[in-house]
């Protein structure tokens, strides 16, 4: 018998060790990040059982633009032997038909095969892109104070409808994913390990953030931010379903 269903508390470990087997992740080290991650939520981890056996899983993530609610889809993942049996589309038809009856109307997900989900409705909103960012000095990076910040995302993102707002949750799990901020032509950027994947700021100013740095984002943003990029790099696709217009996001909130 086929169930579809978000996960119960004692499922949890059988799901991060399927989460784990798919992608090639260390169990003993997700482990303690999958349970304190602050938009952990078990009514959020759906699965397909077939019997008593966890055969495909998915995570949903609640996203709030400005007059629209959408979902954002993350691991995917369906059991090596049970592959090609049609058990991942099942699971999606039924998470996604849930979360637009919910209010979620629109539906996001980042892949590096948009033929797998285009069957399911999804379709090409955006491109991904990694390059580096022209550098022409040598920069001192002065850090801004985290209120600060928050006061400069959440007036850019008032200012357009299709702009992602970050709830205290959110904040919270932004807080939680370790990154240097500066301040940077009367705005900000955030750089993590040499990339920069979110920044504010005045289109047409000077930009530098030194040299070695390079943006990973969305293509649109890029260019509505004027960044000045030496060259571009498409690693996967932005896909939506229920919307026809690429949102504004930034990768700090990818899910």
């Amino acid at each position: 018998m086929r169930e579809i269903r978000p996960i119960r508390e004692e499922e949890a470990p059988a799901y991060l060790e399927l989460l784990c087997e798919v992608f090639g992740l260390d169990y003993n080290r997700a482990e303690p990040i999958f349970f304190t991650e602050p938009l952990f939520d078990l009514n959020r981890k759906w699965a397909l059982f077939e019997g008593r056996e966890m055969v495909s899983i998915m995570t949903t993530v609640p996203l709030q633009f400005g007059d629209f609610r959408a979902v954002g889809i993350a691991g995917v993942a369906t059991r090596e032997a049970r592959r090609q049996e049609g058990f991942a589309g099942a699971l999606m038809k039924k998470v996604l038909d849930v979360s637009a009856r919910n209010g979620e109307t629109a539906s996001l997900l980042f892949a590096r095969q948009p033929e797998l989900y285009a069957r399911l409705g999804f379709a090409p909103l955006d491109d991904v892109i990694q390059g580096p960012l022209l550098s022409t000095r040598n920069l001192t990076h002065f850090p801004i104070e985290l209120g600060a910040l928050q006061n400069l995302y959440d007036g850019w993102a008032a200012a357009d409808r299709m702009r992602l707002r970050r709830d205290e949750q959110r904040w919270t799990y932004w807080r939680w994913v370790y990154r240097d901020a500066y301040a940077v032509d009367g705005g900000y950027a955030c750089l993590e390990n040499g990339q920069c994947r979110e920044v504010i700021r005045t289109p047409g100013t000077p930009l530098s953030l030194g040299a070695g740095i390079e943006w990973f984002g969305l293509k649109s943003m890029a260019d509505k931010l004027d960044l000045p990029l030496v060259s571009r790099l498409k690693t996967m696709s932005l896909m939506g379903r229920g919307i026809d217009v690429c949102p504004e996001m930034f990768l700090s909130d990818q899910f």
